[in-house]
């Protein structure tokens, strides 16, 4: 029940950041900020597909897809850094 509620806090946290991104992107217009926008929202989305997964919604084996939203999410972070 714990995990679940971390699971949750987890996520909404990202869609926080995710919000705050992307009017931080609006209003400057940096590149760097939209890059952070689209890691938090596939961060988000990875996690929700763990969840969906833990709880057997999904019935697929989902490790190859969690990994490279995990490269993607790094990815996204680090050219949000280098443009900056």
């Amino acid at each position: 029940m714990m995990e679940m509620l971390l699971d949750v806090a987890t996520i909404l946290l990202a869609l926080a950041l995710m919000g705050v991104s992307y009017l931080a992107y609006r209003k400057s217009h940096l590149r760097a900020t939209l890059y952070l926008t689209l890691a938090f929202l596939l961060f988000a989305f990875k996690k929700v597909i763990e969840i969906s997964a833990e709880s057997r919604v999904i019935q697929y084996d989902i490790g190859f897809i969690v990994d490279t939203l995990e490269v993607l999410v790094l990815l996204l972070f680090f050219l949000a850094l280098w443009k900056r």
